[in-house]
C-alpha cells in the first residue's frame, strides 16, 4: 500500500482541505492520511473563519501518525503563518530528510476569505528552499515573489525548488500550467473550461501530482497526469463540488 500524507485544513463539504486531497490520492490508488492545521467553517460557496489549529496540536498529530510510519510523500495546504510552514516542513525533514514536499501556497478562499499575511511575504522564501514543489495560481505567484515576468517564462528561481505556475486564473482560451524544473520548463494545456467554477481546484491538482511522484512518476508526468485528471474534474459532481471516482 503507497501511503502520502496531507497536512492542510478542514473543510466540511470535502471540496477542499483534506478531505479532497484524500479522495484526489484515492482516486490513483494512493492512501491518504492526514493532519488539521484549520478546522474552517465553511461549505461550497461561502467562508466565515479559518478556525487555526495551534501548533501543538499539529505536532502531537505527527508525532502520532509518525509513530506508525514514516512518509516519503507530503502534501501541505493551507498554514497560519511561515513560522508555522517552517515548523511543518522542518519536523518532516528531521524524520525523513529525503520526502517529496509539495506546497499548495492557499493564500484565500474561493469565496473570498485571505489567509496569507503581506507583512510575511518575505519571510516564505527560506522555507520554500527546503520544499520540492510549490504550486501557485496568478495571484499567489506575485505575493510570493517568485518571479518577474512569469508571462515570458523569466522566472528567478535559482534550483532550490520547483515550481508550478496554475494558469486556471489567467486570461486565454486555454489554461496553460508551467512547470520549472531541473533547469527546464514544461507547459501543460487543455482548453479552457469556462464557467466551471469548482471548488478546491488547487488541492485537487496539488494531491493528484503527489499521487503520481508516490508512484513512481517524474515530475512532469506527474502532473500531466494531474492536469489530465482535472480536465475530468472540472466537469464533474454537481454544482461547485467536483467528483470523480
Amino acid at each position: 500500500m503507497i501511503r502520502a500524507l496531507t497536512i492542510a485544513g478542514f473543510d466540511g463539504s470535502a471540496g477542499a482541505g483534506v478531505l479532497a486531497d484524500i479522495k484526489a490520492m484515492a482516486y490513483f490508488g494512493v492512501y491518504g492520511e492526514a493532519v488539521c492545521t484549520a478546522l474552517t467553517e465553511q461549505n461550497s460557496t461561502e467562508f466565515l473563519k479559518p478556525g487555526w489549529v495551534i501548533w501543538d496540536r499539529i505536532e502531537a498529530q505527527l508525532e502520532t501518525l509518525y509513530r506508525e510510519y514514516s512518509f516519503k510523500f507530503i502534501k501541505i495546504g493551507l498554514v497560519k503563518s511561515a513560522k508555522v510552514l517552517g515548523k511543518i516542513v522542518d519536523y518532516i525533514r528531521a524524520k525523513a530528510p529525503d520526502a517529496f514536499i509539495v506546497w499548495d501556497p492557499v493564500a484565500s478562499a474561493t469565496a473570498g476569505f485571505n489567509f496569507l499575511r503581506d507583512v510575511e511575504k518575505d519571510a516564505f522564501m527560506p522555507v520554500m528552499k527546503k520544499i520540492d514543489l510549490v504550486t501557485p495560481n496568478q495571484d499567489e505567484f506575485a505575493f510570493l515573489g517568485l518571479g518577474l515576468s512569469a508571462c515570458r517564462g523569466e522566472v528567478e528561481l535559482g534550483q532550490d525548488f520547483a515550481l508550478l505556475l496554475k494558469g486556471g486564473h489567467a486570461a486565454g482560451k486555454d489554461s496553460v500550467d508551467t512547470l520549472w524544473y531541473g533547469n527546464q520548463q514544461y507547459k501543460f494545456a487543455s482548453p479552457r473550461i469556462p464557467g466551471s467554477g469548482k471548488h478546491g481546484t488547487g488541492c485537487n491538482l496539488s494531491s493528484a501530482i503527489l499521487a503520481n511522484v508516490a508512484l513512481g512518476k517524474s515530475l512532469p508526468e506527474a502532473c500531466q497526469a494531474a492536469k489530465d485528471y482535472m480536465d475530468k474534474f472540472l466537469v464533474s459532481g454537481e454544482g461547485r463540488l467536483g467528483f470523480l471516482h
